[in-house]
């Protein structure tokens, strides 16, 4: 029997442009590993890596072609795994498998799937049989029982039988997850890729209750980690098998357990590597973040929620915000980089909340630090399973609105299939809340549009409106009400837009934004050019980079950016004197980005505008050549 596992279809938004999280499912290939000591012949299909070379596209012939790519590794078995975010993916790949092969049995798992069974099947007969919660221990007997569908005495399985969906009780919680084998890492293209660096499942579980978050529904409470040597064993072997020594552990909490993580760091200390975790900032004290630091820690994930600590009781997070500020100030003093992410849109959210968690993310920018430090602002998603929707189910509304966590609508039903099953795909409606939807949306585009601005401008416009974001995203918000009552969305346009209502046209501050937002624009189309063979002396066309960008008659913005990053005083001189700058993007092997910057002439800027693609006659190539060596100008 030939098992294929189908890996999620996760897109990440940066730039404007799609990014591929190349990485094994640690699920999956904990469950090939499984299948394999068992004698099944089990492979991994991640359509993320087909969509990396250009095989696959983000449009309307996405289902197919990944169901045609499954079909064509001819399968006896599908599995499939899924997320509420790109459910809608998985019921139409299945769906159009299912329709070529109505009699291949197609299995679904994950946390989605285990909380929304008996919908699921009820809604959507491409799916035979749901694996619920932790599958590594039921998988085999799950399989074995395929064709006679004699689940009954397997624990959290539900299934179709005479047109009847009928469920087992109970689950399997893997009570020591030292028992699993390491996962099947050579059904991923590791070395093909060049991944320098690898997730690891470190644990499972959580103990907490947050209202917002599904993680224990399907993990369970019971708090799990691996042990120090066999966590530690796991890590050597991919260092010996791939040449990994960068690793990011896998765990909600890591630290919750505090004894079981100072024996991670002993066991690990001396080994060289590097690796990042996640955390409660309740479950890390000065010591132990030293003492991880010390053992290769480089990174650390907060999960704040809110900056409100109202909102922190009625969320059950219960956060003691009053230790944001020195838990945040330690972690920065002791060399790691921290991730704090926060969320809106919560029903009882009211705006006093919300304006303490902007603000609390404005304190984020003000921090002066070497180490970069990362903000996140999420939209909240409705999620199975959570005590946010058995209180509020019944006040779930749907507008088609793309968070930044939900798959884009391919097809042209994907909308009418999502609305008419509020049941299944919750993750894509939203709870009616005190707060107006529209408000929910554009802080948080707002939020998006100012990540490529740099942390000091950034800062620096926080200040002039009295040091608090939300006055900030107030002034920001009633500019745009007044130009359409009707918020469906603020893209950068809107936000230049009100900068330019805003801010004199000689104002230092408005220079530094355009020229930003012009190097994130240029920065999405970074082309590799090759600089041809010195040219003869007929006539050539001559191109201009499309890495390379002027401004005229603006500030010296790189000059002031690094001012404003010394925290060094911007003189009346500086913010009044205009130059014309030519600036070109490089990006190294490893995708790095960087800048130079060009104090240019009048002339030359002329010249680059004009030429685009244009005979120059009159131009010697001589005088061409310092340009054609830096790789602005090049010719065709």
């Amino acid at each position: 029997m030939k098992i294929i596992l189908v890996d999620n279809l996760l897109l990440k938004r940066e730039n404007n442009t799609e990014k591929y999280d190349l990485q094994p499912h640690l699920g999956l290939i904990s469950l090939i590993a499984v299948l394999r000591n068992s004698g099944y012949d089990a492979a991994l299909y991640d359509p993320k890596l087909d969509m990396s070379v250009g095989k696959l596209k983000t449009d309307n012939t996405l289902y197919k072609k990944i169901a045609a790519a499954i079909i064509q590794m001819k399968p006896d078995l599908v599995g499939f795994t899924s997320l509420g975010c790109n459910f809608i993916c998985t019921v139409k790949i299945a769906g159009y498998i299912k329709k070529r092969f109505p009699k291949l049995p197609i299995l679904l798992g994950g946390p989605h799937a285990t909380v929304l069974h008996r919908e699921i099947l009820t809604a959507f007969t491409q799916f035979d049989v749901i694996v619920r919660n932790e599958a590594e221990l039921k998988i085999v007997p799950v399989i074995e029982a395929i064709g006679s569908s004699n689940f009954e005495k397997i624990p959290g399985v539900t299934y179709r039988k005479n047109g009847e969906v009928l469920a087992t009780p109970g689950d399997t919680v893997i009570e020591d997850l030292n028992q699993l084998p390491f996962p099947a890492y050579d059904k991923y293209p590791i070395e093909k890729l060049g991944l320098s660096s690898l997730r690891v499942e470190a644990g499972r579980g959580c103990p907490f209750k947050c209202t917002f978050c599904s993680t224990a529904t399907f993990f369970g409470r019971k708090y799990r980690l691996k042990s120090a040597v066999q966590l530690c064993a796991e890590l050597d072997f991919l260092r010996d098998r791939y040449g990994i020594t960068e690793f990011s552990l896998t765990h909600d909490l890591f630290t919750v357990n505090r004894h079981k993580v100072v024996e991670f760091c002993n066991e690990v200390m001396d080994r060289g590597y590097t690796w990042k975790c996640s955390a409660r900032m309740d479950c890390v004290d000065p010591e132990l973040l030293s003492l991880m630091k010390k053992a290769g820690c480089v990174a650390i994930y907060y999960g704040i929620e809110t900056g409100s600590q109202r909102m922190q009781k009625i969320s059950q997070k219960k956060l003691d915000l009053g230790i944001f500020k020195e838990t945040l100030a330690t972690t920065l003093a002791v060399g790691m980089q921290p991730t704090v992410s926060f969320i809106t849109g919560y029903p009882e959210e009211e705006k006093q909340d919300q304006d303490d968690t902007l603000d609390l993310i404005g304190y984020c920018y003000s921090i002066q630090t070497n180490i970069k430090l990362n903000i996140q602002l999420h939209l909240l998603t409705p999620e199975p399973g959570t005590a946010l929707m058995q209180q509020y189910q019944g006040q779930l509304d749907f507008d088609n609105y793309i968070t930044d966590f939900n798959f884009p609508t391919l097809e042209e039903d994907d909308s009418a299939v999502m609305g008419a099953n509020p049941e299944v795909f919750m993750n894509h409606h939203y709870f009616k809340a005190v707060l107006p939807r529209e408000r929910h949306i554009f802080v948080t585009a707002f939020f998006e549009i100012l990540q490529p601005l740099c942390k000091d401008i950034i800062r620096l416009l926080i200040q002039r409106y009295e040091n608090k974001l939300h006055v900030f995203a107030d002034a920001v918000y009633q500019w745009r009400k007044k130009q359409d009552s009707a918020i469906k969305g603020f893209a950068i346009n809107d936000f230049i837009s009100y900068i330019e209502a805003t801010y004199a046209k000689n104002s230092y501050l408005r220079s530094l934004i355009m020229y930003m937002y012009q190097v994130f624009k240029t920065s999405t189309a970074l082309t590799t050019l090759k600089v041809p063979v010195e040219p003869g002396t007929h006539k050539r066309r001559i191109k201009v980079s499309p890495n390379i960008f002027v401004l005229k008659n603006t500030h010296n913005c790189p000059l002031i950016l690094e001012r404003l990053g010394q925290r060094q005083f911007i003189s009346r001189k500086l913010a009044t004197a205009k130059t014309n700058l030519l600036v070109q993007l490089i990006e190294d092997g490893d995708g790095e980005r960087s800048m130079k910057n060009y104090d240019v002439d009048a002339n030359l800027t002329d010249l680059i505008e004009q030429i685009n693609a244009k005979e120059i006659p009159d131009i010697q190539a001589s005088s061409l050549r310092p340009l054609t060596k830096a790789g602005i100008l090049y010719y065709c």
